[in-house]
């Protein structure tokens, strides 16, 4: 079926084999490069700096990708995809490369905020081209799990590059990441069509107030947006809650460590293509995008629920961190299908919805992870912790499944 997008320009439902794997190349590298760096990144900022520092540069990281694309939104949509998502590729890949080479913390900071904008731009707008140019939630769904099977690959190979460079020598480690940043812009000179351009925004605004209002007083747009925080809240405790854990209870044993925490990457990057399917026929058969957040919700709790009991670590852990992958596998890329799906006229601001949405949740579910829990762990309450986490999380899935049955359910 032939369509137009937001500019007039004629596409088609499915995006053309080119567009789809120079995404998927892009995506893979960009990734590759970042998770080579993230796991020592604390290491490398520790080397000349204080230990405040080291906590204000992680921080600014973080914060600058989560977010940082949002002050732009004016300007993003004045330029193509091709600029957008390959300069700011270019613009990390700079940034990282020229880490090793400055001794200042402020200026290491800088750089990181700079390259987390690069990070932020490239995320929003790959996302939004998919948004604008496939028209249903079945093949959005489809190409948001493509690149979360390309993202997977680099999280389950990147830590071991940057482990290996890291001892060689961290200069040579920052070129690598720079050079996949750089490769990743080059790959979408092979399929994004130069001229292809984003809805122009309906707002100076990120987000306008019309759509913020209508978060709140529409209930399938508020209820999204809940279940997507909440999602995102349980998410952001496995590289901090979960790591915590996993590094006291495994501390002996550096294999068991890394397979642990590498461990979901890796699966998703073998199963999700399975999973895909059967979320797909799933939603033909009805299934709404909320239902189907809804359900990877659920097996969030599950995980939870597993850390709680008491089991010997190894297998409990062990299981915990599979319902953590196959949950991961199932809400995340739906999260951005449903966000796609919203009926806002600009998909910037559906995405600076669901980035918002999502940073809340992770950053308040990181803070939670690694305060709450380790001083629950300290005075052996962590069971307590991940059963009494449980049932919060599961009282506020089932409080908005039950309130989506009353009216029509989000598409």
């Amino acid at each position: 079926m032939v369509t137009t997008n937001a500019v007039g320009t004629p596409t088609t439902e499915v995006l053309g084999g080119r567009l789809r794997w120079s995404l998927a190349v892009d995506q893979g590298l960009g990734c590759l490069g970042l998770y080579s760096v993230l796991p020592v990144l604390g290491v490398l900022l520790a080397s000349g700096s204080s230990a405040a520092f080291v906590g204000i540069g992680l921080f600014s990281y973080s914060a600058s990708a989560g977010l940082s694309a949002m002050l732009l939104n004016r300007w993003l949509t004045r330029l193509t995809y091709l600029r957008g998502m390959a300069g700011s590729m270019v613009l990390s890949g700079v940034a990282f490369g020229l880490l090793p080479h400055v001794s200042s913390p402020i200026a290491r900071c800088g750089l990181l905020v700079v390259a987390g904008l690069g990070v932020s731009v490239h995320f929003l707008m790959s996302r939004v081209l998919v948004a604008e140019e496939l028209r249903s939630d079945i093949g959005r769904n489809r190409m948001y799990s493509m690149l979360q099977i390309a993202v997977n690959v680099a999280a389950a190979v990147g830590p071991f590059i940057g482990g290996f460079l890291i001892l060689v020598d961290a200069r040579l480690l920052l070129a690598t990441v720079a050079a996949c940043y750089v490769l990743a812009g080059v790959a979408l000179f092979f399929g994004v069509p130069a001229d292809l351009r984003p809805a122009p925004a309906v707002s100076r605004w990120p987000i306008s107030r019309e759509v913020l209002r209508w978060a709140v007083v529409d209930p399938p747009t508020r209820r999204l947006v809940l279940i997507g925080a909440t999602g995102a809240f349980v998410y952001g405790h496995f590289y901090s809650a979960i790591a915590l854990l996993v590094a006291r209870d495994f501390a002996e044993s550096k294999f068991l460590r890394g397979a642990l925490i590498a461990g979901p990457a890796l699966a998703i990057a073998v199963f999700q293509g399975p999973v895909t399917v059967l979320v797909t026929r799933l939603m033909r058969g009805g299934a709404t995008p909320f239902t189907v957040l809804v359900h990877g919700t659920v097996i969030f709790t599950l995980a939870l629920v597993t850390l709680g009991l008491d089991v010997p670590v190894l297998w409990g852990t062990a299981v915990a961190v599979a319902l953590f992958a196959l949950a991961e596998m199932v809400f995340t890329p739906m999260q951005s299908t449903a966000f796609a799906g919203l009926a806002v006229q600009s998909k910037f601001e559906a995405f600076n919805l669901r980035q918002v949405c999502w940073t809340v949740g992770e950053a308040l579910g990181s803070l939670a992870g690694g305060s709450v829990f380790l001083t629950m762990y300290h005075d052996g309450l962590h069971h307590t912790y991940w059963l009494v986490l449980a049932v919060l999380v599961f009282a506020v899935t089932v409080a908005l499944a039950w309130t989506s049955r009353a009216r029509p359910a989000l598409r």
